[in-house]
């Protein structure tokens, strides 16, 4: 009975403590949060910032001065080698009718990432329309010399949009070379969202080494549906324009802010965020405000006095976008320091 009591005394203390240490981190965030703030002036003043790119080497210098204000016990930049992709221009795209070989529609496009651009001369060819690889597969004598339109809708059953956005970005990573493996000289792939909006979104493609690089970009959703209903009625070419190309690859830094445990400083807990975002936008949603709640995590436990037990590491990751090189870099020296 003494055991069971003090069982129950305890656990009840640390409810209270815990529930005490919640909501005092509640009420510092709630009056005192800059996480709003910090996010204005990431996406409006710094903006877009691709690895490799002038925006990018502005946030990672503006993220370890935050790091800083924000109390980190340490703070500093991890080196790690990043690509640069350039999109070199406004990338564009216009169909032609058999009906009317002249007279062009110009279509929302934006190339995506990593992939080459035409050259001086624009891309032009016969669009051929597939709904997925299977069909692809069914298609195959047909796409030598033409322009491949993967036209992949999310699937509406798909509750959770994440999981409709992972099931249909197969067709932009991997569609370029799929297409390419067959002869085609481009690929039109329909843009990962939903709804109604022909806002064209990019992200990056992975060419197999296997297999010509080919032009690849992504169309708005309303000219996707404009564009796989005249294919229903008559032959259609598009020509495209894009200029993208990669410069040599450059140095990046993950930022990294500390907060040393008190019992198990070798015994490390990470949060963070990836800093950089896609050329064309501000990355607010992706990633920047995961940015600033890492570093708002900071700000609040170092204003309510919170001591951890355990180092806890703040990292703004290098290079998400078109590399994935940021998180390789760390978790490799974290895998060398058995940390």
């Amino acid at each position: 009975m003494v055991l069971f009591l003090l069982v129950v005394i305890q656990s009840a203390w640390a409810q209270t403590t815990d529930s005490v240490f919640i909501k005092n981190l509640a009420d510092e965030i709630l009056l005192h949060a800059r996480a709003y703030e910090q996010l204005t002036y990431l996406t409006k003043q710094i903006g877009p910032r691709l690895a490799g790119s002038a925006g990018m080497v502005k946030a990672e210098q503006w993220g370890l001065k935050e790091m800083q204000k924000a109390g980190a016990d340490k703070a500093w930049g991890q080196e790690c080698l990043v690509p640069h992709w350039v999109r070199g221009g406004v990338d564009k795209a216009t169909a032609f009718f058999a009906s009317n070989d002249k007279k062009g529609i110009p279509l929302d496009v934006v190339a995506l990432g990593n992939s080459i651009g035409t050259g001086s001369t624009p891309l032009r060819a016969e669009v051929v329309e597939v709904k997925s690889f299977e069909d692809l597969e069914i298609k195959k004598e047909r796409v030598k010399g033409k322009i491949v339109f993967y036209n992949y809708p999310f699937n509406p059953t798909y509750v959770r949009t994440f999981q409709a956005y992972g099931d249909a970005n197969k067709y932009r990573g991997q569609g370029p070379s799929q297409a390419a493996k067959y002869g085609a000289v481009g690929t039109i792939v329909r843009s990962m969202s939903h709804g109604t909006n022909n806002h064209p979104h990019t992200g990056a493609t992975r060419y197999d080494s296997l297999y010509n690089k080919i032009p690849a970009v992504a169309i708005g959703l309303e000219d996707a549906d404009q564009l796989s209903r005249w294919l229903t009625k008559e032959s259609v070419q598009v020509q495209i324009k894009t200029n993208g190309h990669f410069l040599p690859d450059t140095i990046g830094h993950n930022v990294i802010g500390e907060l040393t445990g008190t019992e198990f400083p070798d015994e490390i807990i990470t949060v963070g965020g990836h800093l950089d975002s896609w050329d064309n936008c501000e990355g607010a949603h992706d990633d920047g405000a995961g940015c600033v709640q890492t570093l708002e995590i900071l700000r609040a436990f170092k204003a309510i006095g919170y001591r951890p037990r355990h180092t806890i590491r703040f990292v703004l990751f290098a290079n998400e976008e078109n590399g994935l090189r940021g998180g390789s870099k760390y978790a490799e020296e974290a895998k060398q320091k058995n940390e």
